[in-house]
């Protein structure tokens, strides 16, 4: 066994074995070249000789936070799995090995690394083959992730609107039975008796769609509303935004208070089923702390639902991050 820098060198009947037994490494010539991480697992297994404390300090050294790769790398290959490591691993089904193609390329984090919403759309942008994200946590324990751009589809149809809504202060009020009934029939708002309640998320929708927005007996234009709201919810533009392309797609958004995010989503009428999304609301330079990441999936698994990111630009991108066990 040769050691050089990030690499250790095979040659011979022992190369041929390591390979054949696991797809540990690649071939050039008869030389097989290991990554440190698969040499200081195959050291750890007895498989290959060498003293694993002087070869993990070598390795910690030599590879960028090698003892967060490690640790996933190992967890992966001690539940049966093949992996390649290239400029990232690569991650068979059971019982496949190359020349077949991997069915996932593995990202290691650290728990205490920053979740930046932009850097994951370019890790899925840039990769072919499903993502699936590992993440070490400060005992040595793996929780995975798999992430996918998520297209949202339901059954309801859009329509116009006639009538007036009163702005109170965060919220409208409607009086028109005719235009409680419409809305009702649309799951839109929060029927009380002989009025109705609107978010002002909820009355944007309805204003641009035929509806007066009144305040002090004179009629806003939908600009103006808007310009009110954002007093009151700061982030409206961006929630307006995905609701309308919420809606656009056929699905219901409601509130997601309850659940700490800003929708919950139905595909099929309310009284029919559950919401079957979460969405939360995010600009592009959103950050936050995996432990913020993964107390919300948690909390959406809990409820039978599945947690999605909306990106507020251009080009709106919806991303779902789904707990695993591999």
């Amino acid at each position: 066994m040769e050691i050089k820098g990030k690499k250790v060198i095979l040659e011979g009947k022992e190369a041929n074995k390591i390979y054949n037994k696991g797809a540990y490494g690649k071939f050039h010539g008869k030389k097989l070249y290991l990554n440190l991480i698969e040499a200081c697992y195959l050291i750890e297994k007895g498989r290959l000789e060498g003293n694993f404390k002087n070869f993990i300090e070598h390795a910690t050294k030599n590879e960028k936070d090698f003892e967060i790769k490690y640790l996933v790398y190992r967890d992966l290959r001690e539940r049966g799995y093949i992996l390649t490591i290239d400029n990232h691993f690569y991650l068979y089904e059971r019982g496949k090995r190359p020349p077949s193609p991997p069915s996932y390329i593995v990202m290691p984090i650290s728990e205490r690394a920053i979740f930046s919403i932009n850097r994951l759309a370019k890790w899925l942008q840039e990769i072919e083959k499903k993502l699936m994200i590992g993440i070490v946590d400060e005992e040595g324990d793996l929780t995975y992730y798999i992430a996918k751009f998520f297209r949202l589809k339901g059954s309801f149809d859009e329509h116009e609107y006639r009538g007036e809504v009163y702005l109170l202060k965060d919220r409208c009020i409607v009086w028109d039975e005719k235009l409680i009934d419409a809305l009702k029939e649309d799951f839109i708002g929060k029927s009380l008796n002989n009025f109705m309640l609107l978010s002002l998320t909820e009355a944007a929708y309805i204003g641009e769609r035929g509806v007066k927005i009144m305040k002090d007996e004179k009629e806003m234009k939908d600009d103006e509303f808007l310009k009110y709201a954002k007093k009151i919810q700061p982030d409206i533009m961006e929630r307006f935004t995905i609701y309308k392309d919420l809606r656009s797609k056929g699905l219901l958004p409601k509130t997601g208070f309850k659940f700490g995010s800003h929708f919950r989503i139905y595909d099929k009428e309310p009284y029919a089923t559950h919401a079957p999304y979460l969405v939360h609301v995010v600009k592009r330079n959103y950050r936050c702390s995996w432990a913020e990441i993964s107390r919300a999936i948690r909390l959406a698994h809990s409820v039978k639902k599945e947690m999605i990111f909306a990106i507020v630009e251009d080009d709106i991108k919806y991303i779902r991050l789904k707990r695993i066990t591999p």
